[in-house]
């Protein structure tokens, strides 16, 4: 509706100004000696009209005709960029399908005219890496360090874990070394760093980690707990010749206090303690540890120690089994002392007590060693039988698990 009253409207304006012409329709004259032009207004205007459009029309055609080169080239990089990102969006798309090969063939395609050069180059590093090509892996890498030098955290971080998938450990922690400098509080670069002082057992370097891990929550606490004693387990177990007790204890010293109650790391150094001959000081610790928290495995360390006072050890031991008379544990550490105190009456009936109780297969051992002693060689003789039995039961319980699943054991007792 509205089209239609502007149509009339301009043919209305038309007829207007067309009767207005009829009646005076004005005069232009255009004289250059020798020659002169004359014509009607009306016949003037429409003629400028229709040589503005010529002019304009040859212009247009002129400037297009230079601009041809220009817009080829405009024309060549949109289609080369639309090619690309078809490239790079296929590459990705067969990457994460595992399609390795055709990945990379898609991504290096689209490479020289992409606009993100940096994820053609890191998802054809993968890929290579995968296809087992680690060449070309870090030829990519370079790459991408030449294409977007503003991205060097991403890049770094990318390289360390395909060093580290590739199991290029020291490759991977100068890497992340390097990146530490950049980002010292980056969580996945801590992580990460961690993984990898664990894979060179670099444990005094995990050591030091693990309050950066702590403070900037690169893991959780659980896991940080677990790599800390790991790094302190390890130090600790480190084999040192004899004479070497001051290294041990400054490695106890660096653990710190909150763990040296915990029943693993006391064992390791108690019993590495034990290996230096320092049996006082092992003597004293498993004490302490014992008289604050039970534990099974620090009750037969302590029937290791030969410390000084052999009647004072025997008296402490003793007096742990008024709150636990039937563990076999205690009985068997109590057994072990009496005989190094020479109390051959007193270690043999801790020591019958203990096989009584189903103690372990050392009981066993240990009461047939003192029999042979004695004289009573038929009586060892079924000790030691016994012995044996029990030590291959306990390994068929212990392998169990491994072959038959997690309930194998249980299974095992119950049945029996």
């Amino acid at each position: 509706m509205r089209l239609l009253l502007f149509i009339l409207a301009v043919l209305f304006a038309a007829v207007l100004m067309a009767l207005y012409a009829l009646e005076n329709p004005g005069y232009v004259l255009i004289a250059r000696t020798p020659w002169s032009v004359e014509m009607p207004l009306t016949l003037f205007i429409p003629l400028m009209l229709v040589a503005s459009v010529l002019l304009y029309t040859l212009v247009f055609i002129v400037l297009r005709v230079f601009r041809i080169p220009r817009d080829v080239a405009r024309w060549r990089q949109r289609r080369h960029a639309r090619q690309a990102r078809a490239a790079l969006y296929q590459g990705l798309t067969r990457l994460a399908e595992g399609s390795w090969a055709e990945a990379e063939a898609q991504l290096v395609a689209g490479m020289r005219h992409s606009e993100a050069p940096l994820l053609n180059h890191l998802g054809a590093a993968y890929a290579s890496q995968t296809l087992g090509n680690i060449e070309k892996r870090d030829e990519y890498l370079a790459l991408a360090h030449k294409s977007a030098p503003d991205h060097n955290l991403a890049i770094g971080m990318t390289q360390a874990y395909l060093q580290r998938q590739a199991q290029q450990s020291e490759q991977a922690l100068a890497t992340l070394t390097e990146l530490r400098t950049l980002a010292p509080r980056h969580r996945q670069i801590l992580g990460l760093l961690a993984e990898i002082y664990v894979a060179l057992r670099d444990w005094t370097s995990l050591a030091d980690l693990i309050s950066d891990l702590r403070q900037n929550h690169a893991l959780d606490a659980k896991a940080t707990d677990a790599l800390e004693l790991q790094a302190h387990r390890e130090l600790l177990t480190l084999s040192l010749p004899s004479g070497s007790v001051d290294v041990l204890r400054r490695a106890w010293s660096a653990v710190p206090k909150a763990l040296r109650r915990h029943h693993a790391l006391i064992a390791i150094y108690a019993r590495q303690l034990i290996q230096q001959n320092e049996m006082d000081e092992a003597e004293a610790l498993l004490r302490g540890a014992l008289n604050e928290e039970w534990n099974d495995a620090l009750v037969d360390l302590y029937g290791r120690v030969r410390g000084g006072n052999i009647a004072e050890q025997i008296e402490t031991a003793e007096g742990w089994l008024a709150a636990h008379p039937e563990n076999p544990r205690l009985l068997l550490a109590l057994g072990r002392l009496a005989q190094h105190g020479n109390l051959t009456g007193k270690a043999g009936t801790y020591l019958e007590k203990c096989v009584a109780l189903h103690g372990p297969a050392e009981a066993c051992r240990e009461l047939g060693d003192l029999l042979d002693r004695l004289g009573e060689k038929e009586k060892a003789l079924v000790y030691y039988r016994r012995g044996l039995e029990l030590y291959a039961d306990e390994q068929r319980q212990r392998l169990a698990p491994a072959k038959n699943g997690p309930f194998a054991a249980a299974k095992l007792r119950a049945a029996r």
